[in-house]
């Protein structure tokens, strides 16, 4: 589910949506089954899918993982440093607040392409 998250701002909107989004970034919310695919797996995905981008495009489009745990904090430190200056660009954050993102946001490239064959 696509959305937003990780303010850093006590004054940030509440619920936000992409024209009010301020310093939230743009993220991604994954629930997983743990029994069938372990977090380390995941990092090895965001980082073959994601390359990140430094500070100078702001907040919103900040590379960060948001942990829910110590252990998933550690386990994304231990990520990033694995992949030396591409991983010095990513934040680890404490998860908080998540709100949806709109709905036109929603597989927003699955629909951009759908919309570009039909």
């Amino acid at each position: 589910m696509v959305g937003y998250s990780g303010s850093v701002s006590r004054d940030s909107t509440v619920n936000p949506t992409y024209r009010n989004i301020r310093d939230y970034a743009e993220s991604i919310r994954i629930t997983y089954n743990a029994d069938k695919l372990k977090y380390e797996d995941l990092l090895e995905m965001f980082f073959d899918m994601h390359y990140p981008s430094d500070a100078r495009y702001g907040t919103q489009y900040r590379s960060a993982i948001f942990v829910y745990s110590e252990e998933q904090k550690q386990l994304a430190e231990a990520a990033c440093k694995k992949r030396g200056s591409v991983g010095e660009l990513v934040k680890i954050e404490d998860a908080s607040d998540f709100y949806r993102g709109e709905e036109y946001h929603q597989k927003y490239v699955e629909k951009a392409t759908s919309r570009r064959y039909a």
